[in-house]
């Protein structure tokens, strides 16, 4: 924080100000209606708060096996407040990652002029959370920049704590080290695709300034400390999918742990995975020209392409500047520089062999900024040049930015809004999902005896030897009440496929009105004749 009182009123006053105008930007916006929330984020919630593991199979599909922990909040909250006033919320606890970033840059910057320091700080926080991936993030329930809160909670306590990490007497270095783990294990439990940011923030403490045997024991400490935080907060989920399924990940990696639920396959989404050494090099520039490279939608952002391209060329320019006197003015504070370029490096290195969906490195966009300010702080040119570089490198990230649209709705009254039909028996009714299109979000709103069973979509086939099958076929078999299929319109024809498999058909079909889809049916479903074919 800044000396000086009026300074630091204004840092204070833009850390109201900011994440307030991002949940007004989210209002502005729309409501979220995004695929994911009608898949499985409103649904999740529901399910963990009514126990219905057991009693419902797999109606979000794979995603129905995700902690739900990170969606009970907001479920909790837009049940309570309207759709508008809990966006508002959200996308305002979304905008503290810019104080965060900003902590992080003011530790970074060494800027001799005070005002100037402040005002560097302030820029390469708000450049971070205006990337053209983040701002259509605001107010939806996709979390990749809630997750960033713990992820740069992490590398500000490393990078405040630079003093004791090199020099300090080693149990309260230590201390450090484990505690800025525990913030991104957190992450990690939340939603395992942050796992990433995980390496960056551990194996990061390798180069910091330092005897080695001081950076492998913080290093090693820290991910002690990661192991903790995914057990506080996810450990209970592994343990639930284990008793439920034999699988502490299902069904992820069931080629590996093969669990008698699903085959023995991976279930992972490789549709964006670059297929050769030069696809996987060239990606932040197919990204930068067309966004669907890495995504479901077209956006455009130079965040992460500056940064890979300034990460790139610093190893150059170090070796073209070694035994050149030091500039006289210094961009960057040097154990942040380094760090924050290891945990950038590192993080982006995990998410390129892992996932390469951009959603996933939204926290690498945001904080691109500081990792190419930190970059360039080590090439030998004066410290006017540094900043002179840093600030071309800025523009463009700015200039070139267009924002995605994940799926935005007119505002409702409420989150999700369903128009239920009039079901005679609930106690003694069964529904019957199939086909890909999200329909979960439509079950809190129904009664809550009837059960759910997805028997067809991304993770499921009829004709699949598995046991979530067989459980599914005894189960509607033995079931002597009413019998009711949810689908798109569109995927109707797939819907009397998959009921045939079980010797069921459609009977009378109904429109579904709700206020995020108004394309599903809901059907009646009657039993096969013997004599049928």
């Amino acid at each position: 924080m800044p000396a000086s009182g009026h300074l630091r009123r204004f840092v204070w006053l833009l850390f109201a100000v900011v994440p307030l105008l991002c949940g007004a930007l989210a209002v502005a916006l729309g409501q979220d209606g995004n695929w994911d929330l009608r898949n499985y984020h409103w649904y999740n919630a529901y399910a963990i708060l009514n126990g219905r593991l057991d009693l419902d199979m797999a109606p979000a599909q794979t995603a129905t096996y995700y902690n739900p922990a990170i969606d009970v909040p907001f479920y909790l909250l837009a049940n309570a407040l309207p759709a508008m006033a809990a966006s508002f919320i959200l996308a305002a606890v979304q905008g503290c990652n810019f104080i965060l970033l900003y902590l992080i840059a003011a530790r970074l910057l060494l800027l001799k002029n005070e005002k100037a320091q402040v005002f560097a700080a302030a820029v390469l926080a708000l450049v971070g959370i205006a990337g053209g991936g983040h701002l259509p993030l605001l107010g939806t329930v996709f979390y990749d920049n809630i997750l960033s809160l713990f992820v740069f909670a992490g590398v500000l306590i490393v990078l405040q704590s630079a003093a004791i990490l090199q020099e300090g007497p080693l149990a309260p270095a230590l201390l450090r080290a484990a505690l800025a783990g525990v913030c991104v294990g957190c992450a990690v439990g939340l939603k395992l695709p942050s796992q990433v940011f995980a390496v960056g923030v551990c194996f990061g403490l390798l180069f910091i300034p330092g005897p080695f045997w001081r950076r492998f024991m913080l290093s090693f400490v820290c991910g002690l400390g990661i192991i903790a935080g995914f057990l506080a907060l996810g450990g209970w989920w592994v343990a639930e999918l284990w008793h439920h399924f034999a699988s502490p990940l299902f069904p992820y990696f069931n080629d590996v742990i093969r669990s008698p639920w699903a085959l023995p396959a991976s279930y992972r989404d490789a549709r964006f995975t670059p297929k050769s050494l030069m696809l996987a090099i060239t990606l932040p520039f197919r990204i930068f020209l067309d966004g669907t490279v890495a995504g479901e939608v077209g956006f455009r952002d130079g965040r992460i392409l500056m940064a890979y391209i300034a990460l790139a060329v610093t190893p150059v320019m170090m070796l073209i500047g070694r035994g050149a006197s030091a500039p006289k003015l210094m961009a960057a504070d040097r154990f942040a520089a380094r760090y924050l370029v290891a945990v950038f490096a590192l993080s982006y290195l995990a998410w390129l062999l892992l996932f390469d969906i951009y959603r996933y490195a939204i926290p690498l966009e945001m904080l691109a900024p500081c990792a190419v300010v930190a970059c360039v702080s080590f090439w030998p040119v004066s410290g006017q040049r540094h900043v002179v570089l840093a600030s071309a490198m800025l523009g463009f990230m700015v200039l070139t930015t267009v924002p995605g649209n994940w799926g935005r709705l007119p505002w409702a009254g409420k989150m999700v809004n369903v128009q239920v039909p009039d079901i005679a028996r609930p106690k003694d009714s069964m529904i019957i999902t199939s086909g890909v299109a999200p329909t979960s979000f439509v079950i809190p709103s129904f009664p809550r005896e009837i059960p759910f069973l997805r028997l067809q979509s991304y993770m499921v086939e009829p004709q699949h030897d598995t046991q979530f099958n067989a459980v599914a076929r005894a189960r509607i078999a033995g079931h002597t009440g009413d019998i009711y299929a949810l689908q798109a319109v569109y995927e109707e024809q797939n819907a009397a496929r998959v009921l045939a498999a079980y010797a069921l058909e459609l009977g009378e079909c109904h429109p579904l009105p709700t206020n995020l889809d108004q394309e599903l049916e809901f059907c009646a479903v009657r039993r096969r004749t013997a004599d049928q074919p």
